[in-house]
């Protein structure tokens, strides 16, 4: 690549709403010593981009590149990163800086991509497959029989952990935010589907379970689920606190004490500490994608100009599924 080559990227001057989002044209350079450039095919929408892009995740300098996975070819190597080759098929995630047609990455931050998965799996499973499976075998292993409580299991990452969760031989309960989404969420095969805007929760939660209770809560949501379903959990049950899109929520210490509930807010950065587990931990998220565990995955996309739509689209829970931009 030449050096005076210009990629299209999207930046932020200020963090704010999605108008904030101005896609342009930058000389990405040449990789530096431990750096490898990428022509990227595919990058993730995840809803830590929206955290980064409003503020509640600060950033360090202007203008910003956001996006933090993606999928794609490597174009040149710099050097001591010889252990990537002009052409391999590639993948990362949590790399700040991937809304962009190309750019540069340490060599060590990288995946080798199997030739069965495509970009757009890739894309669409790195992040959110990866918390999934934190989630269902190491914050709460999912056990034969258990009954759990996905909530936004029409999301990325909630269809993802109702699939998983299932294959495990979980009895899966899935809320969704509106009736528009059952059908989709009921198509994963979740036993059971609760449209939040329609539905009683806690009557259809104990029907199911004849007034029992489930065995564990996975909680994307935060704020608008938490106080809704922790009554719901059985005693000597568990939540799973792994997101707060609709806040931060309040939580009654002595309510989970009287039930002997336990509470855990996993981040899945802390359970991949090196290149070891990752490299394990990705294997057996492709292997589940081999074995058909996550069905025919069928992102929605936009393009990379098309940013602040899906963005915009995203905060106002229009999409399911993983979403990704096509640079």
């Amino acid at each position: 690549m030449n050096a005076t080559d210009k990629s299209g990227v999207v930046q932020i001057s200020k963090q704010g709403p999605p108008s904030v989002l101005e896609y342009t044209n930058e000389i990405v350079g040449n990789p530096g010593n431990n750096q490898v450039l990428i022509r990227q095919k595919a990058i993730a929408l995840n809803f830590v981009d929206v955290m980064f892009r409003n503020g509640t995740f600060p950033l360090n300098h202007f203008p910003a590149t956001i996006g933090v996975e993606a999928a794609g070819v490597v174009e040149a190597v710099g050097t001591g990163a010889n252990e990537w080759n002009v052409g391999d098929r590639v993948g990362y995630y949590f790399a700040l800086g991937a809304y962009a047609e190309k750019r540069l990455i340490n060599k060590d931050q990288l995946i080798k991509l199997p030739d069965d998965i495509s970009f757009d799996q890739a894309a669409s499973l790195m992040a959110k497959g990866l918390t999934a499976r934190m989630l269902v075998k190491q914050a709460y292993a999912v056990q034969p029989g258990d009954v759990v409580l996905v909530h936004a299991a029409a999301g990325g990452v909630g269809s993802l952990v109702s699939r998983w969760a299932k294959s495990l031989g979980a009895v899966v309960i899935g809320t969704v935010g509106n009736a528009s989404k059952k059908a989709l969420a009921e198509s994963q095969g979740i036993d059971l589907v609760i449209a939040l805007d329609s539905q009683d929760l806690a009557e259809q939660v104990g029907s199911i379970t004849n007034g029992l209770g489930v065995d564990a809560v996975f909680d994307g949501v935060g704020k608008a689920t938490f106080s809704k379903s922790a009554p719901l959990v059985k005693r000597n049950g568990h939540i799973v606190l792994y997101g707060n899109a609709s806040g931060s929520p309040h939580i009654d210490a002595d309510f989970l004490a009287s039930k002997n509930i336990s509470l855990i807010r996993p981040s899945v950065g802390e359970y991949l500490p090196d290149k070891h587990s990752l490299d394990f931990a990705v294997g057996e998220l492709f292997e589940a994608v081999r074995t058909g565990v996550f069905g025919d995955i069928k992102p929605t996309i936009y393009s990379l100009s098309e940013v602040f739509r899906a963005h915009d689209d995203l905060e106002a829970t229009r999409t399911t599924g993983s979403v990704i931009l096509h640079p």
